[in-house]
């Protein structure tokens, strides 16, 4: 018997679509269900959005499917859809589209038959501390082939409670490290921190200064869906007031969300939050399997089931994890721009997410920076600041913040000194050996070579499907020598090096500039014997790729770390006395609104990696353009100042944060044809914008006009401060543009 109706959306093109199946009788179905039916002969999970007890008009006469089972009842709780919803609104996208994004990749299509239990809560993600091995809590349906040898530790791992110590598994017949890693590569075990009790008030020993004290005291006096800001310059202990208020919202049961902006900073956050919370801590983020993050938000639901409190350790993507009794979000480096989603659909950003769920949940929100955004600032200013500002002006120990040398080297230019590196800066390098300390060098551009060029003519190499000159990668060999190639940082397109030019004939074909190969080259032979390791985006690929090469570094495996921008994000290496900058230039005059606040940012946080433990550190910059009011504030460490000195400029210029903006980005095959559709847009929008009060720049091509081989053209929409955006819905929008031209909607967009 059929008992009504369901709208069901399963996860299928862009957004997903929504059917319509029958609801049997012996099934008890509603909003926010995961359901299993069938869909041409194929059996899928989808969601229930909707109960209706007639089928729709366009539907009559036709047998509909009926629903197969219920996998799990109230997967999507109705206030957690009701804030998606409101997500969807601000960042002006369908409800659906959002939904899917929220939701962990796979998540329709995964099932359970057994419930993890309460004391297996932190297994379900990979715990990264090396002295424990553990089976995973949610065991596949079908198990996996396993060899002989694998069977017989997973078998020891059963037998003897599901977690050893390695030392005791090293013991254990056929095991060898090869066969511990295969397993832990197909998800079989995993490594875990040892059992520890739920809650710990702190490290032994440790004592809050004055400040810390005062910050945790006003976070827990704080009202309910309360936004704060903790300033706290670089190594003044932001991350111990962070987990000693995660402690007080354990303790009365409600849960955490810890949030860094990138991966590469999880490692060390995640290990101080096991120590400190043992088993309650999950981890999610974009670097785990899909099945690793199905688990982790299906732990979060049952979690609310079981009144157990979580605290969850990820990136962006995490603010969307249907955590219980949610009490405490932070955002470590709000500043960061890897908070903000920029592709695909919806474009929000992590932060306006966690402010608009605190209404919902009533959870206190800590934004933490040693270098605060403008717009964080600016709402803890005035009497209508909604953001409180806590201060930790001192770091721990009182250790002074490291001075900062500038080296013109327009000045290295006229004395003859020719090379990448200044005097200044291999004079400091070739002592780190000598007294036992590290030293960081950031490079604005990861490869060999910033581009190539001929020397003739000017004729740059660029990739062939997108607008952007080709970088020069280099792999090295043991001899000496090594392989070139080019590769496109945009698309991935790669191509071998020519060393003559294409347009004039030239031999004189170069490459020009130096990313952070060329710099780890140049710098061991300049220095002999000095280790280095590289940091990018190459060399930190894959799950561990941050945690193995940060723990080889700060084991003295090498004497100097060479990196891009993630370099100065939020690592804690004593050891670490020198932070160098290289061709400081490229941060400093890029084309956008926000170069100096982004380049001061960068620099401020590089300098805080220097000095951190109990020898006193300097910071070094490369530059020609010492006289830059970016180098100027860096001296003098004047944050504060630069932001009221930004912020008059912005307000004179009626700029963001003093106006709204949001850019549609159009994308097709064809450059006449998206042309076309952004110009066609433009028109069909400016009636309504005038109308609003906005106003409309362009359409006009994309600062790099084509990626991957499609055409991309833009219109940049400005408005009045505190207005919602003059648009139709996403879905009207869409219907204007020719078939293959795709859309992007991106409100308060943070770079052109």
């Amino acid at each position: 018997m059929i008992h009504g109706f369901v709208q069901v959306w399963l996860e299928a093109g862009r957004e997903g679509q929504v059917f319509t199946y029958a609801n049997p009788d012996r099934l008890v179905l509603g909003p926010g269900d995961l359901v299993a039916v069938r869909l041409q002969g194929r059996r899928h999970g989808g969601l229930v959005v909707e109960t209706i007890a007639e089928v729709p008009a366009e539907l009559l006469g036709r047998t509909l499917e009926p629903v197969l089972e219920l996998l799990q009842p109230a997967a999507v709780d109705p206030r957690w859809r009701a804030w998606i919803a409101q997500v969807a609104d601000q960042c002006h996208t369908s409800l659906l589209r959002t939904i899917k994004s929220a939701l962990p990749a796979g998540w329709l299509g995964q099932r359970r038959k057994t419930p993890l239990s309460r004391s297996s809560v932190g297994a379900a993600s990979r715990a990264l501390a090396r002295s424990w091995v553990a089976l995973p809590a949610d065991q596949p349906d079908d198990p996996l082939p396993t060899t002989e040898r694998q069977g017989r530790l997973l078998q020891a791992l059963a037998e003897r409670g599901g977690q050893l110590p390695l030392t005791a598994l090293q013991q254990v017949e056929g095991y060898s490290p090869a066969v511990l890693r295969t397993l832990e590569r197909r998800g079989l075990l995993f490594r875990c921190p040892p059992p520890a009790s739920p809650v710990s008030d702190g490290p032994v020993g440790y004592r809050l200064t004055p400040a810390q004290q005062e910050a945790v005291a006003a976070i827990e006096a704080s009202a309910p869906a309360q936004a704060l800001l903790l300033w706290g310059v670089t190594g003044a202990g932001k991350t111990e007031v962070y987990l000693q208020a995660a402690a007080a919202c354990l303790a009365r049961g409600e849960s955490v969300l810890l949030l860094a902006p990138e991966i590469g900073l999880i490692p060390q956050l995640l290990d101080r939050c096991r120590q400190r919370f043992g088993a309650q801590v999950l981890e999610y983020h974009s670097g785990m399997g899909d099945a690793e993050r199905v688990r982790v938000w299906r732990r979060c639901l049952e979690a609310a089931a079981e009144s157990v409190a979580l605290v969850a350790v990820g990136t962006r993507s995490a603010v969307f994890l249907p955590l219980p009794r949610l009490g405490l979000i932070v955002l470590d480096e709000e500043h960061d721009d890897s908070y903000k989603q920029e592709s695909p659909m919806p474009c929000y950003h992590a932060r306006d997410v966690a402010r608009l769920r605190l209404s919902g949940c009533g959870a206190r929100l800590v934004l933490g920076s040693a270098t605060p955004s403008l717009e964080t600032w600016l709402r803890c200013q005035g009497e209508a600041a909604d953001t409180r500002l806590l201060r930790l002006p001192e770091r721990i120990g009182a250790r002074p913040l490291p001075p900062v040398l500038v080296v013109d080297m327009r000045m290295e230019l006229v004395e003859g000194h020719r090379r990448l590196l200044s005097r200044a800066l291999m004079g400091r390098l070739q002592h780190l050996q000598e007294r036992g300390e590290q030293a960081v060098v950031l490079v604005p551009r990861r490869g060999y070579r910033s581009f190539l060029s001929c020397r003739s003519c000017g004729e740059v190499v660029l990739c062939p499907h997108c607008d952007v000159a080709l970088t020069v990668h280099r792999s090295a060999r043991a001899d000496g020598a090594g392989h070139e190639w080019l590769r496109c940082h945009w698309c991935d397109h790669r191509s071998a090096i020519s060393h003559r030019c294409s347009h004039c004939g030239s031999t004189a074909f170069k490459p020009f500039g130096a990313g952070t190969q060329r710099v780890m080259e140049q710098l061991a032979a300049e220095l002999e014997g000095l280790r280095v390791l590289r940091f990018d985006r190459d060399t930190t690929r894959g799950r561990d790729g941050h945690r193995r090469l940060l723990e080889r570094f700060a084991a003295g495996d090498a004497d100097v770390l060479v990196g891009t921008q993630m370099l100065a994000k939020g690592m804690d290496l004593p050891r670490v006395t020198l932070a160098a900058v290289l061709a400081a230039d490229g941060l400093l005059h890029r084309p956008d609104l926000r170069s100096s606040e982004l380049s001061l940012q960068l620099l401020l946080q590089l300098a805080g990696r220097a000095g951190r433990g109990e020898r006193p550190g300097e910071v070094l910059v490369q530059t020609y353009c010492p006289e830059h009011p970016v180098i100027r504030h860096l001296v003098d460490g004047r944050y504060e100042q630069f932001l009221v000195e930004e912020l008059a400029l912005r307000r004179q210029a009626g700029l963001v944060p003093f106006s709204r903006a949001c850019l549609l980005r159009l994308a097709g095959p064809s450059a006449t044809a998206t042309a076309t559709a952004a110009s066609s847009l433009a028109e069909h929008l400016r009636p309504t914008l005038l109308a609003a009060g906005w106003m409309l720049v362009g359409p006009a091509p994309a600062p790099v006009a084509r990626v991957a081989g499609r055409s991309r053209w833009q219109l940049l929409l400005h408005g009045p401060a505190g207005t919602s955006l003059p648009l139709p819905s996403e879905a009207e929008l869409r219907q204007t543009l020719p078939t293959g031209v795709s859309l992007a909607i991106d409100p308060d967009p943070l770079s052109l």
